[in-house]
């Protein structure tokens, strides 16, 4: 979803894909550092090397010679492929970590992005759900509508949701508290909780285990192509909630204490995802399988999928009791495989964090600042 835009380089090769608005784009300059920094590993180097592999096989689906920007240096996809598989090599006969650090330095160039970045995360939300509606279950996920982009067809749609989805299509609004869809056979499952239900849309993707135990993975499948709008900026603009308050379960606090606010506060963001059943885990842009920590949303203009990347930020540590009480660096190496409609320019950066609990309190109060570096291999390397 939030988190399944493709490249933007896409816009100019797929028919009928044109799209009505081209965004304005602000191209920073990525600065090549000589004074390379230690890199260091907080995570296992298994988990990066199974990243590597499946962006790896994401982008052989692509034509190598297909122009695509890092910043506002050109590059092309066989550039990344190559740092990728380069990558990999090493990762196979690196002997710790700073083996490791001692090959890349040698092997690629570094970039920094111009800071500070913004480190925020996002995870798999499991929710409870139903096939048939009841008293209970009464608030329905809605599969994508055909008549959603009559004009480009679905292949477009699947390959660049945000350009080619039609634009003013049913808001949040109309479909949830107007009906607008109800009665067309789009129901895809039911939930219990309509808050639940706007996180899941902002999340783009989880798990729903129903009455019997058995659980259904659904995934981001189009939005109506409308703005996204930040509900905890709503809520700060507002004076609602202190900018310094602003977490997800504050955000979720505030419209439980709430309820008669829900409906119209959640209507303020027209965007409005489709989802569609899935037999595998969360999936990025290009279907790509994500990887806890090391699998990063970023935006397509500026730092495409595929990038291979180095961060380095604060994550929040927490008590028994699930209460944050303090933060860790954490750093290591990772892959942009996702985009997200709120993730845009350089500076913002979001980082899936798996599924279950400790995702969901992490992705809740993580809000750092911290660095972001773009490595190419020093032979292929295009600026």
């Amino acid at each position: 979803m939030r988190h399944l835009l493709l490249f933007l380089l896409l816009v100019m090769i797929l028919p009928g894909c044109t799209p009505l608005h081209a965004p304005k784009i602000s191209r920073p300059s990525f600065i090549k550092t000589d004074a390379y920094p230690l890199l260091g590993e907080t995570g296992s180097l298994e988990s990066i090397k199974t990243t590597v592999t499946r962006s790896l096989e994401a982008l052989s689906r692509l034509h190598p010679e297909d122009k695509i920007m890092i910043g506002d240096r050109p590059c092309t996809v066989r550039d990344l492929k190559e740092t990728l598989s380069s990558f990999l090599a090493i990762l196979e006969d690196a002997k710790d970590v700073p083996d490791l650090n001692r090959r890349v330095s040698r092997k690629f160039d570094l970039y920094e992005v111009p800071g500070p970045v913004l480190f925020t995360g996002y995870y798999a939300p499991e929710l409870a759900g139903s096939l048939e509606p009841t008293d209970r279950f009464r608030y329905p996920l809605y599969r994508r509508p055909d008549d959603l982009n009559p004009e480009s067809g679905p292949f477009c749609l699947k390959m660049l949701p945000f350009y080619c989805e039609k634009r003013g299509y049913f808001s949040r609004k109309e479909i949830d508290t107007q009906g607008k869809l109800s009665g067309r056979g789009l129901e895809l499952l039911f939930l219990d909780d309509p808050v639940e239900r706007f996180f899941l849309h902002v999340q783009g993707s989880g798990t729903v285990r129903l009455p019997d135990n058995r659980v259904v993975r659904v995934r981001y499948d189009g939005s109506n192509g409308r703005p996204y709008t930040s509900l905890g900026k709503v809520l700060i603009n507002e004076g609602r909630l202190q900018t310094n308050e602003v977490t997800l379960p504050s955000i979720k606090a505030y419209l439980r204490l709430h309820p008669g606010e829900q409906e119209q506060l959640m209507n303020r963001n027209e965007r409005y995802i489709f989802f569609k059943t899935t037999e595998t885990g969360p999936q990025g842009a290009g279907d790509v399988l994500l990887t806890p920590y090391r699998s990063l949303a970023t935006d397509p203009a500026v730092i495409p999928p595929g990038s291979l990347c180095y961060y380095s930020t604060l994550f929040p540590l927490f008590n028994q009791a699930g209460e944050p009480m303090g933060w860790q660096e954490q750093e290591g190496f990772a892959v942009s495989q996702d985009t997200g409609e709120a993730i845009r320019g350089h500076q913002r950066v979001d980082i899936f964090l798996g599924e279950g609990g400790l995702a969901a309190q992490t992705a809740g109060h993580l809000k750092s600042r911290g660095k972001l570096y773009i490595l190419l291999r020093k032979d292929k390397d295009p600026f």
